[in-house]
């Protein structure tokens, strides 16, 4: 297999292309239990906000990898249902480090990353970790593997991730390990910030 090695403009033309407005989202919950709680936009998501909002309608059911925007060539992925960035150097490394973008599991305004090494597995936070693990129809689960595309926090040509179930906190990396948190600075940012690029397996 090749690997494939799409220059940085490239990967910067890519994530660009999807730039428009979107809603936030989260679930709140029901004062009636009988009746399914309703789907509103994420306080933190309502507007343009300070980074602008993107759609990735047009990618929704294609394959993708997210590269580090700190570190070049690290690139998301999982170990032991962990989710992590590093360096890609076997054919199962490629495969772990391509997801599915499919449409947020609890608002389709956003999106959620379906491995495509597991299929009906997700990332997800826990706990402010970001694992994956096997998909569930629970409220929780929806929410927690739910992420809102937002301009990239480093580089609005890049792009930032916001947690559906904590808004206001966006998916980084510490240590070479995923979380959503908040933080400011430009190393937060950066470290919350990532470029979409071609998927290294097809």
């Amino acid at each position: 297999m090749m690997t494939p090695t799409p220059s940085r403009w490239f990967k910067r033309f890519l994530t660009l292309a999807a730039v428009a407005a979107l809603p936030g989202c989260i679930i709140e919950d029901s004062d009636d239990p009988y009746e399914p709680a309703p789907y509103v936009g994420c306080p933190a998501l309502e507007g343009s906000g300070i980074h602008g909002s993107v759609s990735l309608h047009n990618e929704m059911g294609g394959f993708f990898s997210m590269e580090s925007y700190t570190y070049m060539d690290y690139y998301v992925r999982t170990a032991e249902g962990r989710g992590m960035i590093s360096l890609i150097r076997t054919g199962w490394d490629m495969d772990d480090a391509t997801f599915r973008m499919v449409p947020g599991l609890a608002d389709d305004r956003c999106v959620s990353f379906e491995s495509s090494l597991y299929p009906g597995s997700f990332l997800r936070q826990e706990n402010a970790e970001v694992w994956l693990d096997e998909g569930s129809s629970h409220p929780r689960f929806l929410e927690d593997a739910t992420f809102c595309p937002r301009q990239g926090l480093a580089d609005l040509h890049a792009l930032s991730f916001e947690s559906c179930a904590l808004p206001g906190m966006y998916l980084h990396h510490t240590d070479d390990f995923l979380y959503v948190g908040e933080g400011s600075g430009w190393a937060f940012e950066e470290d919350a910030t990532f470029l979409l690029t071609d998927p290294w397996s097809p």
